[in-house]
């Protein structure tokens, strides 16, 4: 059985676990359980949708585009100004009602429907099965929804909650528990390990903060604006894949470097936990590794 350097590892949901973002699935399935004829229409949703892309792309060319003479603020700041973006996205959301109509079964169907990216199941099965407390801290709509769709591989799941009326049926109404980077990073260190280590994995710009408080951060994926702010802050980071086997130089992380580890997939991520262990191990019997 591997054994993990750390005690509980947290992961963001969307395009982190799943394949793509899942918020398109969710107002689907809540469009597709009203009458054909109901308010808001799909069309309302894709104007609503090329609302926030035009003002989320506009916010991070102020912020990150080169040369820097527009802003000259911190990370923080940055994350705030997405924040106020994302509060007025939200209520847009809720006014429309785009979520309304949906039932308990209907958003845990929606659920068992999502694509995992390869690997993430077995990477996260393992580390249960190895003792290792697994949580998953979401921005997404629906805790329900998550929950079922990490199902097997997950021990507690924090995210976004569907209000219902008495029958049990969405009024497109949402509980907002994690919104930003901000709450990302405090409900990290609310939830992180009291005793050992904590890991936390995500692929946006809103994890950047919970990476940066955990023991080990890492970023998975590609997300460009994430490694756009990256690198306008300057925020140390370091490159690890399977294929270059750099996984050595990456041994020995503490909290206090602040560094972020960019992987390549699932696969290299749970290759690295083990092998981070298996490192700090031979360090302390005065073993010599060579690759």
């Amino acid at each position: 059985m591997p054994i993990y350097q750390i005690d509980k590892f947290i992961s963001d949901f969307d395009e982190t676990i799943s394949q793509k973002d899942t918020i398109q699935s969710l107002v689907t399935s809540a469009l597709q359980s009203r009458a054909v004829d109901a308010f808001p229409t799909i069309d309302e949703w894709k104007k609503t949708v090329d609302w926030y892309r035009v003002r989320y792309a506009h916010q991070c060319d102020k912020w990150l585009r080169e040369p820097h003479e527009h802003c000259r603020g911190t990370l923080d700041d940055f994350l705030c100004d997405i924040r106020s973006l994302e509060t007025i996205s939200i209520r847009k959301v809720m006014q429309k009602r785009f979520l309304a109509g949906l039932t308990q079964e209907r958003l845990r169907e929606a659920g068992r429907q999502v694509q995992k990216h390869e690997g993430a199941r077995t990477c996260l099965s393992e580390m249960r099965s190895a003792g290792v407390t697994v949580e998953i801290l979401s921005a997404n709509w629906s805790q329900t929804f998550v929950e079922e769709a990490v199902k097997g591989f997950c021990d507690m799941v924090v995210a976004n909650r569907l209000l219902c009326d008495p029958r049990g049926i969405s009024t497109g109404e949402i509980e907002l528990r994690v919104l930003s980077a901000d709450d990302k990073w405090r409900h990290f260190k609310y939830r992180r390990s009291k005793t050992g280590l904590t890991g936390y994995v995500g692929d946006s710009i809103s994890d950047l903060r919970a990476m940066l408080e955990a023991d080990i951060g890492i970023l998975i994926g590609e997300n460009q604006t994430c490694l756009r702010t990256i690198d306008r802050f300057k925020i140390p980071i370091e490159r690890v894949t399977q294929a270059s086997r750099q996984v050595n130089s990456c041994m020995g992380i503490q909290t206090e470097n602040k560094q972020i580890l960019h992987v390549d997939s699932w696969e290299t991520v749970n290759h690295l936990l083990k092998q981070t262990w298996i490192a700090k191990s031979e360090k302390s019997s005065g073993k010599v590794r060579h690759s």
